[in-house]
């Protein structure tokens, strides 16, 4: 985590070091990218996992990480990804849905079927807060203002800004 703070400028827009094509590597990759503030980064790895439609948020294996800042990232990020997919969802493309729907035929059979939202999983919600604040810097490296802080990652005793996971809006 610290190592990740102090590279940041050197790190941002970068590949993430995680390698590998599952749950937890993605959820390993986003970590990565919240910290060093790359949010092209953080969006194109939401979508990956997204387009795996076997990979439901409820299943994710739960890291067990040794490292709490670490973990307690990776405890908030499902919220996200749940929040995301199920705004999705909700407008009618499921999960598994074709990259580019070509007709108004096909749309409709998207938006027909049954709407199968994402959870968090249980694990998610039993990692502890941290003992002392965790501050990541927003864009201008500084402190994010109190206006444009996640108010889930300050249950976790956590300052960084909300991150804009909505694909084409920003929300709150």
């Amino acid at each position: 985590m610290s190592w990740l703070l102090e590279h940041r400028q050197e790190r941002y827009g970068k590949p993430a070091l995680t390698q590998g094509k599952s749950p937890t590597a993605s959820l390993y990759r986003m970590y990565e990218y919240l910290v060093t503030g790359f949010i092209i980064g953080l969006r194109s790895e939401i979508e990956c996992f997204y387009n795996h439609s076997s990979w439901a948020v409820s299943n994710i294996p739960d890291p067990t990480d040794t490292g709490p800042q670490r973990y307690a990232i990776l405890a908030v990020l499902p919220y996200y990804l749940a929040i995301a997919f199920n705004h999705l969802i909700e407008r009618g493309l499921p999960r598994g849905s074709p990259a580019m729907i070509i007709s108004d035929e096909m749309e409709e059979e998207l938006k027909s079927r049954p709407k199968i939202l994402e959870q968090e999983p249980k694990w998610a919600m039993k990692v502890p807060g941290l003992e002392e604040t965790l501050i990541i810097p927003g864009e201008s490296e500084e402190e994010p203002s109190e206006e444009s802080r996640s108010t889930r990652f300050l249950v976790m005793n956590i300052i960084v800004d909300e991150p804009h996971v909505l694909f084409g809006e920003r929300h709150a």
